[in-house]
């Protein structure tokens, strides 16, 4: 099995990398047998959604007009077994090219279905993801809100915690010192859903 880790931070090896890894690793403890890569999105070259390209997007199952590295991402998305799905919010929101790679995947998805009514089902229909949310001062919640949105329009599916914050992996400052929302005890418990999943 193969587990796929997208970090949508601009800011390597910083808090979203350090509860995505963490999540990837207590699954590997669980299950010594999965494999996994990383994807950074702040390493790939993306460009925003042009929108006035959608009769490609609905003429063409889950496909872009636009050549960058947003739809080679989707395919490895659509290889893995599962995701792990981790951004911080900056400003409302997470980083804008983090932003970009998802509006173009909605827009891509969205034109698709909607015109041509699924002919061809979502290649990540029903794929587990797990969620992780970052926040320096407010609260993780809205972007765990986000991500939850982003996947479900994908028609993948997110693995919810029994404890708050429910959505997912939730961090709030320096992750190594987040008494509020407990992140490498949420980590554990998102793991130990994701493999559930998994077998």
């Amino acid at each position: 099995m193969h587990i796929l880790g997208i970090i949508g931070s601009m800011r390597k090896n910083r808090n979203t990398h350090i509860l995505v890894t963490r999540v990837i690793h207590e699954m590997q403890t669980l299950a010594p047998e999965l494999e996994s890569d990383l994807v950074y999105i702040a390493d790939q070259t993306i460009h925003p959604c042009r929108v006035v390209c959608s009769t490609y997007c609905a003429t063409h199952p889950y496909q872009c007009a636009t050549p960058d590295d947003a739809t080679a991402i989707l395919d490895r998305m659509i290889q893995a077994d599962a995701l792990v799905i981790g951004a911080p919010l900056y400003f409302r929101a997470p980083p804008a090219q983090f932003q970009a790679w998802a509006e173009r995947l909605v827009s891509l998805f969205f034109f698709y279905e909607s015109q041509v009514q699924n002919a061809v089902p979502s290649p990540l229909k029903g794929k587990p993801c797990g969620l992780v949310g970052i926040a320096e001062y407010s609260n993780p919640h809205q972007i765990l809100e986000y991500l939850h949105d982003f996947c479900t329009v994908l028609k993948m599916r997110p693995v919810l915690l029994d404890t708050f914050p429910y959505l997912g992996v939730a961090g709030q400052g320096d992750v190594e010192h987040d008494t509020i929302f407990h992140p490498f005890e949420r980590a554990k418990d998102l793991a130990a859903k994701l493999i559930k999943e998994l077998t």
